[in-house]
């Protein structure tokens, strides 16, 4: 079987994304505008990982748009997915496990694990880290063990060190969330650096593929967006999002 991305362009999964968000509630229409630039990213990303890694498993954590369009641009591939409860609304049109587990809870054991001959060739864990209060390391060390030798992961999260954050910080204002209460929509709990995540791959025992530092991200208001496009322009060190594909080693002596 052939696990070769689709043939179908991206313009015409994208027009599926949206006919589909026209039949949700209004915030989730709202969602897909905001991450569609992500999502764009995301088919290019894989498409160019596809010339050398055959994704015949795929993990996507975090039910949602993301894995529906992975199951239109890997329709061959098995399409899993890993949440702390099932959306059907973004179920893949075909057989499918879901995992059910709070990657908060990897400290306890507690999460479920995968046979060795099912594991995936592919994780895709995009931004989820920064709504989690446990160290990201132990989160993509749990990850990594849920990946066949020399698979991958790809991992996105909002880049603490974006500019809009440094010029909040240089007129006195901290431009993070605070802790809210409701356990159900925490926010950003922590947001990272390059230097960081890069730290927690590591740890994790996955070898950096690729890193990148991207504007993916449409913000409401028209400023932002300007900024955020000047910042990709000016240095990737300013821009608002933090991309990276960790690779599980293919023996387990490999550096």
């Amino acid at each position: 079987m052939r696990y070769e991305p689709s043939a179908m362009p991206y313009s015409a999964i994208e027009q599926k994304l949206r006919a589909l968000s026209r039949t949700l509630a209004p915030e989730s229409a709202k969602y897909l505008e905001r991450h569609e630039p992500r999502y764009r990213y995301l088919a290019e990303l894989i498409t160019s990982l596809a010339g050398q890694h055959t994704f015949a498993r795929v993990l996507d954590v975090g039910m949602s748009y993301e894995t529906v369009l992975l199951g239109h641009l890997l329709p061959a591939a098995r399409i899993d997915c890993f949440g702390t409860g099932e959306d059907y609304r973004f179920s893949p049109q075909r057989a499918f496990s879901f995992l059910a587990g709070d990657l908060n809870d990897v400290a306890k054991g507690a999460l479920p694990a995968v046979a060795e001959a099912d594991r995936y060739d592919l994780v895709v864990f995009m931004e989820v880290l920064e709504h989690l209060y446990t160290p990201p390391e132990m989160v993509l060390g749990y990850l990594a063990g849920l990946l066949r030798p020399g698979g991958l992961v790809i991992v996105s999260t909002p880049n603490a060190a974006w500019v809009k954050n440094r010029l909040a910080l240089l007129r006195g204002r901290n431009p993070f969330e605070l802790l809210k209460a409701d356990r159900q929509n925490m926010g950003h709990i922590r947001e990272y650096t390059k230097a960081e995540l890069q730290t927690a791959l590591t740890a994790a025992g996955l070898r950096e593929v690729r890193f990148e530092r991207r504007g993916l991200y449409q913000f409401k208001n028209r400023k932002d967006n300007v900024i955020s496009r000047v910042a990709d322009l000016v240095h990737s060190s300013l821009s608002r999002t933090l991309v990276a594909v960790g690779q599980k080693p293919a023996r387990e002596d490999d550096p």
